[in-house]
């Protein structure tokens, strides 16, 4: 997939992101939405007052995660359309690479602009 991984985990641990949850979602209803791909190993809810809910789901086998993504990015969850794929982990000292979450890294040179007001 898309992400990208280091050692703490990604693609091949059996952890997936799901995204888009609604505001009251519990983990029990987080669990009723997964086991049918497979044993879950923990589930870590995100739901901070006022921001759109999200989790993290693991399963004991990253195959079941493979399966989990599958069935379940895109479906209709009450008002929802639920956002199911790998975690994105960044290297690094636990950051975002430079130059942002999705631009080239940024790159020094010699060259500096100078602003003056000159009226």
């Amino acid at each position: 997939m898309s992400g990208w991984t280091d050692e703490r985990g990604g693609e091949g641990d059996g952890r997936i992101y799901v995204g888009n949850l609604p505001t009251d979602v519990r983990e029990k209803d987080l669990e009723d939405l997964f086991y049918k791909y497979g044993r879950i190993r923990e589930i870590e809810l995100k739901n901070r007052h006022g921001l759109v809910p999200f989790a993290f789901v693991r399963f004991e086998d990253p195959r079941d995660a493979e399966d989990a993504i599958y069935g379940r990015n895109g479906y209709d969850y009450g008002q929802c359309r639920l956002r199911v794929e790998f975690p994105r982990t960044y290297g690094g000292r636990g950051g975002w690479p430079r130059g942002g979450r999705n631009g080239p890294p940024t790159r020094r040179s010699d060259f500096r602009v100078l602003v003056s007001e000159n009226y």
